[in-house]
């Protein structure tokens, strides 16, 4: 008899056992589950769209740099242009009215500034990213020439060898600059 009592109970507490596992999940249960869900989505979302306008930004950035060091290497390496070596050497030019593109030249006429005949190549920011401001030795300025003069190259920020070149960059609320050096060195801070 106690036997027999034993296996029945054993049959009634797997019979509710079963029946709770079968119930599944209350309506409750699965908004609350759906409303994190969707909550942690929204949240991650913002996270990835700064971080990649951040990282929009930085390419810009590392881009620039290596564009105006392009104009460095062509006027240490001599680089012909139109059928000649420009004696002026090879810069970068940057003017505030125009945000998303700065301009490679050679420096044919040797005077140290962009003239519109020489462009060597026009280069387009990224989306989103603009020039915000330009700086020759702290001072804003609206038109940046950045020449490099063979053989050694000599480095001139609007025509002065003393002068240090600060191009701003922006997307939305971020910035990020590229410097030019009297001494050649181009770096970001």
């Amino acid at each position: 008899m106690n036997f027999q009592f034993s296996i029945s109970n054993f049959h009634e507490n797997q019979k509710q056992w079963i029946k709770q596992i079968s119930s599944g999940f209350t309506l409750t249960e699965m908004m609350t589950v759906v409303f994190v869900i969707v909550v942690l989505t929204l949240i991650s979302f913002q996270i990835y769209q700064g971080s990649k306008k951040e990282l929009a930004l930085q390419r810009a950035a590392n881009k620039l740099a290596q564009d105006i060091r392009r104009a460095q290497e062509m006027a240490m390496a001599a680089k012909e242009f139109g059928g000649t070596i420009p004696r002026g050497g090879y810069g970068a030019y940057f003017n505030i009215a125009s945000t998303t593109s700065y301009i490679l030249f050679a420096d044919s006429n040797e005077n140290l500034k962009y003239g519109g005949t020489e462009k060597v190549e026009e280069i387009k920011m990224e989306t989103g990213v603009q020039i915000s401001s330009l700086f020759s030795n702290l001072s804003p300025v609206n038109t940046l020439n950045i020449t490099f003069t063979p053989p050694d190259p000599t480095t001139r920020v609007n025509g002065i060898t003393t002068s240090t070149a600060t191009i701003i960059l922006q997307i939305d609320n971020s910035t990020t600059s590229v410097k030019v050096l009297p001494t050649g060195l181009i770096y970001i801070e």
